[in-house]
C-alpha cells in the first residue's frame, strides 16, 4: 500500500487482471490490443537488438521522472486508448512501477517506426503496383498466364484482408514487416511459387526493369506472407476443431463406458435390494404372524379363563340374588357387552385424538394401559346393589378382568371382537357350543364368541343355552 492506502500493481498485466472489469468492455479490448502490439515490439527489439532494449528499459525504470504527468503529447496519443485506461487505472491503484514500463513500450515501438521509416522499404509504398505490372506486361506475355495471374492476385488481396480481420495475426504482420524488403526475398525464395502465373509475371517484369517491378515484387511477397498467415491459423484451428472432436468423441466414448458400468451396477444393487427386501419381507411377516399369533391365543386364553373363572364362580354367587338361571346368564353376558362397547368406543376415541396419521398406531396399541380403563368404566357404569358383600367382591373380581380383557382386545391391529347371537337364530356350531342343552336354535347367549378383526379367524368359541326347534 502507498501513503494514501492504494494498493502498488508492478507491470500492466497486473492493471488488466485488477482494474479490467471495471471499464467498459470495448475500451478494454481497445487497450488490451495495443499493450500486446507494443510488448511483442519489445520482444522483437530484444530478440534482434538486445543490448539496446536492455538499455532503453534500464534507463526508463531508472528514470526519476513523476509519471504520468511528465508524458509528452506523443506519448498520450500514439497509445490514446492504453494511456486513458491506466490514466482510470491510477485513480484506484498505486501504478508507479507501471508507467516506466509504459513509456519504455512507447518509445521501443516509436524507434521501430523510425527505423523502418529510415530504410525506405519497398514494402511502405503505398499504391497498387502489381496492377500496373499486370497491364504492363499484356505484351510479351500469354493472355492465358495473366488471366490466372490476375486470378491469383484478387485471392492475395483477399487473404490479405480476411488476415487483417484477426488481431493477432496483424500483429504478427505488422512485426514481419519490420524486416523490410529482406523479409519479403526470403519469402519469394522459397520454390513452391515459382511455378505460379503471378510469380512468373512480376519476375518477368523485374527481369524486363519495368518501372514498379521491385516494389511489386516485394508487394508480392507481402502477400504470399499474408496469405500463409491465413493458411496456417486455418490449419491451427482445423487441428484444434478435429482435436476437439477427438476429445470430445474420446469423452463420450468414456461417459459411455462408465455409464455401462454404472448400469450393471444398478442393476445388480438393484437385484441384491429385491432379494434384501423379499428376505426382510419374509422375515417381518413370519415374526409379525408369529407375534400376532402369539398375542391374540394369550388374549383367547384370557378371554376364556374369565368365563372358566370369574363368570362361573360370580353365577353360583348370584343364584341366592338371581334364582332363574337365564336371568342370571343375561345378566353376566350383558356386563361383558357393556365392557366390550365401553372399552372400543374408549380406544377409538383416544386414537382420534392421537391424530393417528402422525402416530405410530402400534405403538400406542401397545403401551395403553387396562388399569387405566377400569376407573373410567366405574365412573361410567353402575354396577348392581347388593348387602351381600361377598358377591360384591365376585362381581368386583368379574368386573375388573372383563374390562381388562376386553381393553387388550380393543387395542390389537386388528381389533378383536365378540359375537353374540340373537335369540332364535340357528346354532353356528363353528363359533359356538352348547350350554347344558340340546337343540339348534339359540335361546340366550351365555358367553361371546371371539373374532379375529371382521371376522377374518375364530380365536375361541362361545357359549349358547339352545332350545329345541
Amino acid at each position: 500500500m502507498d501513503a494514501h492506502g492504494q494498493k502498488k500493481l508492478l507491470s500492466i498485466a497486473d492493471v488488466f487482471k485488477a482494474f479490467g472489469k471495471k471499464v467498459d468492455g470495448n475500451h478494454y479490448q481497445k487497450a488490451h490490443k495495443q499493450y500486446r502490439t507494443l510488448s511483442d515490439h519489445a520482444r522483437y527489439l530484444a530478440k534482434s537488438d538486445k543490448q539496446t532494449h536492455d538499455a532503453l528499459k534500464s534507463y526508463y525504470e531508472e528514470n526519476e521522472q513523476i509519471y504520468p504527468a511528465c508524458l509528452s503529447d506523443d506519448q498520450k496519443q500514439i497509445c490514446l486508448p492504453l494511456y486513458d485506461f491506466l490514466c482510470s487505472a491510477g485513480t484506484v491503484f498505486d501504478l508507479t512501477n507501471v508507467w516506466p514500463t509504459y513509456v519504455f513500450l512507447v518509445e521501443v515501438y516509436n524507434r521501430q517506426r523510425t527505423i523502418l521509416r529510415k530504410n525506405d522499404s519497398h514494402l511502405n509504398k503505398s499504391g497498387d503496383y502489381i496492377s500496373n505490372i499486370l497491364q504492363c506486361m499484356k505484351t510479351g506475355m500469354e493472355e492465358e498466364i495473366l488471366k490466372t495471374a490476375n486470378t491469383e492476385y484478387l485471392n492475395l488481396l483477399g487473404d490479405e484482408r480476411q488476415m487483417k480481420r484477426n488481431p493477432d495475426l496483424a500483429r504478427e504482420k505488422e512485426l514481419w514487416v519490420l524486416n523490410g524488403d529482406v523479409a519479403a526475398q526470403k519469402f519469394l525464395d522459397n520454390i513452391e511459387y515459382m511455378d505460379r502465373a503471378l510469380y512468373r509475371t512480376i519476375k518477368e517484369a523485374v527481369l524486363r526493369n519495368v518501372e514498379g517491378s521491385q516494389i511489386a515484387w516485394c508487394q508480392y511477397g507481402s502477400l504470399l506472407h499474408s496469405s500463409e498467415l491465413l493458411k496456417r491459423d486455418e490449419q491451427q484451428m482445423a487441428r484444434r476443431s478435429e482435436k476437439g472432436i477427438t476429445d470430445l468423441q474420446e469423452q463420450c466414448e468414456e461417459l459411455e463406458r462408465q455409464n455401462a458400468i454404472k448400469s450393471r451396477e444398478i442393476e445388480e444393487l438393484s437385484k441384491r435390494l429385491c432379494e434384501v427386501d423379499k428376505l426382510k419381507v419374509t422375515e417381518n411377516s413370519s415374526n409379525a404372524d408369529v407375534n400376532d399369533s402369539d398375542e391374540v391365543n394369550d388374549i383367547g386364553k384370557k378371554f376364556s379363563d374369565v368365563y372358566n373363572n370369574e363368570w362361573a364362580k360370580l353365577f353360583d354367587s348370584l343364584k341366592s340374588e338371581i334364582e332363574d338361571e337365564t336371568a342370571r346368564i343375561e345378566k353376566l353376558c350383558g356386563c361383558l357387552l357393556m365392557a366390550f362397547k365401553f372399552c372400543k368406543e374408549e380406544s377409538e376415541k383416544q386414537m382420534n385424538n392421537l391424530q393417528v396419521a402422525t402416530t405410530n398406531v402400534l405403538s400406542f396399541r401397545s403401551t395403553q394401559n387396562e388399569e387405566n380403563v377400569v376407573p373410567m368404566f366405574r365412573e361410567s357404569y353402575t354396577s348392581f346393589t347388593t348387602t351381600n358383600e361377598a358377591i360384591l367382591r365376585d362381581f368386583e373380581s368379574y368386573l375388573i378382568r372383563c374390562v381388562e380383557t376386553c381393553w387388550y382386545m380393543c387395542i390389537q391391529d386388528p381389533p378383536l371382537n365378540i359375537n353374540i347371537p340373537e335369540k332364535g337364530d340357528t346354532v353356528d356350531e363353528k363359533l359356538f357350543n352348547l350350554y347344558k342343552s340340546e337343540g339348534d336354535i339359540v335361546d340366550v347367549c351365555v358367553w361371546p364368541a371371539l373374532l379375529l378383526g371382521d371376522n377374518i379367524g375364530i380365536v375361541c368359541k362361545g357359549q349358547v343355552l339352545t332350545k329345541i326347534n
